[in-house]
């Protein structure tokens, strides 16, 4: 079902969580939480309110702290 926020979906918790991590590996505004739409009963991404507490479990912030290391090393790579 699409939703009228034309925003993306995410069928379980597990998939916007590791959405929301995602954003923060690859964005310089990531987005800040996920909810369960009431329209569609999928998840989506939100940049609005409180920043999810998963962001702040230390496993999560070091997984983000060596992807994006790792991407600006592959970035400056390519530019060679």
């Amino acid at each position: 079902m699409d939703c009228s926020s034309k925003k993306n979906q995410y069928y379980t918790e597990e998939e916007a969580a590791e959405a929301l991590i995602r954003s923060h590996i690859r964005f310089n505004r990531p987005a800040v939480s996920y909810y369960l739409c009431s329209e569609c009963a999928q998840f989506h991404l939100t940049s609005k309110g409180e920043p999810h507490p998963l962001l702040f479990q230390p496993q999560v912030v070091e997984r983000i702290k060596k992807e994006q290391q790792t991407q600006d090393w592959s970035q400056s790579y390519k530019r060679r």
